[in-house]
């Protein structure tokens, strides 16, 4: 029979761990085989694992309506786990035979503790899902997305413009802020120590920022996250013709555009200098850059911005959507705005007080924090 350390061996996301470090993690994990339409988890479990569907096929239901379905190789429960949450959001059920790698929290605290690689590739692939799950959401609601405004575009300046420009730049006239205060006020990252915070500084780049300037375009392609330092950043999202909606308006300590720093893909907003603003600008390559504990803490950062961030829009959209007819009323107002409000949230984790950020823990500590609100995390 084929040993868990064997099963996880197979995985692709993991076949960069060496075969000795997948071995010795390999003892946190449990097997379970799962006949057809036996449930792996069931909608309101308590949310105290992660798993790898080894071989077979998953489907996931939300108040007795599929969300989505999960193939051999994928990961599921990640959200729940790395950020903490009280209960599952959906019911996994097996549609054939299959075979799921399963760790607890306490597995996973243990493989952190240890810095195994084989935490760091879970970690690794946390965040692709995660990203891939927004994408998704962000899909659901463009399907149902009406819009007024006219859609941002990004123009070259006439002669005229550029000469008054140079002579009179629409800039912030200020030093851009600190970044350290910045960084302390993400997820994760509010009580970790200077040396810590030294590895990722030189990653982050100052940008000064007109007002009225795109900072990038709805369906181009990514690579860059910013963190917003000073001014204010308006999103909008392009929903009908060359129509679109403010989504949110972003503000100091806001990052966005973290999505295109795990994964590249096109731009789900464009967004737009509300006013002369500062920027801390951080690529693709310096998102990885950061090793060690460092890295580490970085990355579950991101995990806890992108997870609440879904968590949130997910809350929202089932406020507003029936899970059997999606479809909103052109004349409902109230709906659209809120359907909205879900697409802004997909955008950017708003800024939270030092009060807030002290209940969001990561999976070393013992009290995760509780989030509320139905969603499609599983």
């Amino acid at each position: 029979m084929t040993t868990v350390a064997d099963a996880l061996m197979k995985v692709r996301f993991l076949s960069h761990v060496s075969a000795p470090d997948i071995r010795r993690g390999a003892v946190f994990w449990n097997r379970s085989d799962l006949e057809p339409g036996e449930a792996l988890w069931r909608e309101g479990d308590e949310a105290d694992e992660l798993a790898i569907l080894s071989s077979g096929e998953l489907i996931a239901t939300n108040r007795n309506v599929e969300v989505g379905r999960i193939s051999a190789g994928e990961l599921v429960g990640e959200a729940s786990i790395f950020l903490g949450s009280d209960t599952r959001s959906a019911t996994l059920t097996a549609l054939e035979p299959s075979h799921v790698l399963v760790l607890s929290l306490r597995g996973l605290r243990r493989l952190r503790q240890a810095s195994s690689p084989l935490y760091d590739a879970l970690l690794a692939q946390a965040l692709v899902t995660l990203v891939r799950r927004v994408r998704a959401t962000d899909l659901r609601i463009a399907r149902i997305a009406l819009g007024e405004r006219a859609a941002p575009a990004r123009k070259e300046p006439g002669v005229l413009a550029r000469m008054w420009r140079a002579l009179r730049p629409g800039v912030p006239t200020t030093v851009c802020p600190p970044l350290r205060p910045l960084l302390r006020a993400l997820p994760v990252l509010h009580a970790v120590p200077d040396e810590m915070l030294s590895t990722l500084e030189p990653h982050f780049q100052p940008q000064a920022i007109e007002e009225g300037e795109v900072i990038f375009l709805e369906g181009e392609t990514g690579a860059a996250a910013y963190l917003i330092a000073e001014g204010h950043v308006d999103v909008l999202r392009h929903v009908r013709g060359e129509r679109a909606e403010r989504l949110a308006t972003l503000r100091p300590g806001d990052l966005f555009g973290a999505n295109t720093l795990v994964e590249k893909g096109a731009r789900t907003a464009s967004c737009v200098a509300a006013e002369p603003t500062w920027l801390y600008r951080v690529d693709a390559e310096g998102f990885h850059a950061p090793k060690g504990e460092a890295g580490r803490l970085w990355r579950e950062s991101v995990v806890a911005t992108l997870a609440t961030q879904l968590r949130s829009a997910n809350a929202v959209l089932n406020r507003v959507a029936d899970p059997l007819d999606e479809a909103i009323a052109a004349d409902d107002e109230s709906s659209f705005q809120q359907l909205m409000a879900a697409s802004g949230l997909l955008e950017a984790l708003p800024s939270v007080e030092e009060a807030d950020l002290e209940e969001i823990k990561v999976v070393e500590d013992e009290t995760p924090r509780r989030l509320q609100g139905r969603n499609t995390l599983y």
